[in-house]
């Protein structure tokens, strides 16, 4: 669905008639550039339903440097869109409508899976459950975050009450046991289709080595030493992308299909300041959890968890980040979840050496240590997609660490 909507820019006055593309939440913001003078504009599209009405009602709304006006014959037409691309050459025209054919894209790739399902095949009673609601995935993070903190803080009866309601809003049909419960099925449908392959091939070198002497040694050092403090960082980078989300959710259904988005697509919403840093921190975060992986790799190899081939466990922790995958290289099954490490995009954003050059909406940042090298261009719908195949390797991560206390029959410290 789009709705259109007159915005006047509040520092030249120039009219926009804004088509925006309806996404799964319940509010959304798009930031985009003036015609006229050129300023930062951000607009808003909000989802209600009146009581007593079965019928959704969409407003948009002004955020900053906009208000909402008459609508204009000769206003500059802009396309946004939640969930979809804009093909550059369709942001300002009018009666365009490009999620028609990705939607159809999108059905092809769940057919494969042997995920689309008939509104008639749903089963009963299961529309507003997951997985069949809509993915209003950050609607849920709201209320999940909430209990997290509060288990986290020691506030068990507050947290078993947003457990109660995140149950009821969004798992009716199947409550929830706890909070570790809640945690591994949002990851789990929220990284569906096309990252659930590469978790249970990950998780099958854990099935064919559990019973090692060298493999329990390791759970033990893991759980004791290791585990208790990884929570913080999954939290942090969780946080940090929904912080983002209207800017990633225009990709994000893309990616988690396995679709890939290619140098030349399109978005025309661009929040940058809070994206800008997100690779280079999610490369920090991820970099900094697949130790676990590099020391199952080498039990799977037959050798002690800290022994590698070539390094002691203390030389491997003092590797630079970028180098710490390198001892499982080797392994496809871990080498296939850790694809997207790109440490020369990590050293641009991390160090906020990247800018975002409209009105084509590409980003540019120097390669090479400190940034001294050439300078890269990429499209910034690209550089959603490379930031949200990295955040889903670290859910696939944190789905595979929950896992692996639950085989042992424990649950993981979060």
């Amino acid at each position: 669905m789009i709705v259109r909507t007159s915005f006047r820019c509040t520092t030249c006055g120039q009219n926009h008639t804004v088509r925006i593309g309806v996404g799964h939440e319940t509010y959304q913001s798009h930031t985009f550039h003036c015609s006229g003078c050129g300023e930062e504009l951000t607009v808003g599209l909000r989802v209600s339903k009146p009581e007593g009405s079965p019928i959704p009602q969409f407003i948009g709304e002004p955020v900053e440097n906009v208000e909402q006006s008459e609508e204009d014959a000769d206003a500059v037409v802009v396309n946004v869109d939640a969930n979809f691309l804009i093909p550059l050459e369709e942001r300002h025209k009018d009666r365009s409508f490009p999620r028609i054919g990705q939607m159809y894209e999108m059905m092809k790739v769940a057919e494969e899976h042997g995920s689309l399902v008939s509104f008639k095949d749903f089963p009963e009673n299961w529309q507003n459950s997951r997985p069949y609601r809509p993915h209003d995935f950050a609607e849920e993070w709201k209320l999940l975050k909430k209990a997290w903190n509060l288990h986290r803080n020691k506030h068990e009866k507050l947290r078993d009450r947003k457990i109660e309601e995140g149950s009821a809003e969004f798992y009716a049909n199947e409550p929830l046991n706890n909070i570790q419960d809640w945690l591994w099925r949002f990851c789990l449908f929220f990284s569906q289709p096309a990252f659930e392959e590469p978790f249970r091939d990950a998780f099958k070198i854990v099935r064919d080595n559990r019973e090692k002497p060298d493999f329990k040694a390791f759970f033990r050092e893991y759980e004791k030493n290791l585990a208790p403090n990884r929570a913080d960082k999954y939290l942090a980078i969780i946080r940090e992308f929904f912080l983002a989300y209207d800017d990633f959710s225009q990709v994000i259904f893309r990616v988690k299909k396995g679709i890939e988005v290619d140098d030349n697509a399109g978005v025309t919403s661009a929040q940058f300041d809070k994206t800008k840093m997100f690779y280079g921190n999610a490369f920090e975060t991820f970099s900094s959890l697949v130790d676990i992986l590099a020391y199952l790799n080498n039990v799977a190899s037959g050798r002690p968890f800290d022994q590698f081939q070539t390094l002691t466990r203390k030389k491997y922790l003092e590797l630079d980040k970028s180098s710490r995958f390198g001892p499982f290289d080797g392994n496809p099954a871990f080498a296939t979840l850790c694809l997207e490490r790109d440490n020369q995009l990590r050293n641009a954003s991390h160090h906020a050496s990247i800018r975002l050059v409209s009105p084509d909406n590409k980003i540019v940042y120097r390669s090479g240590k400190g940034g001294t090298g050439l300078e890269q261009e990429l499209g910034y719908a690209a550089y959603l997609a490379k930031c949200s195949i990295l955040f889903l390797q670290i859910i696939n991560l944190f789905r595979f660490e929950i896992m692996l206390f639950e085989v042992h029959g424990k649950r993981f410290p979060v």
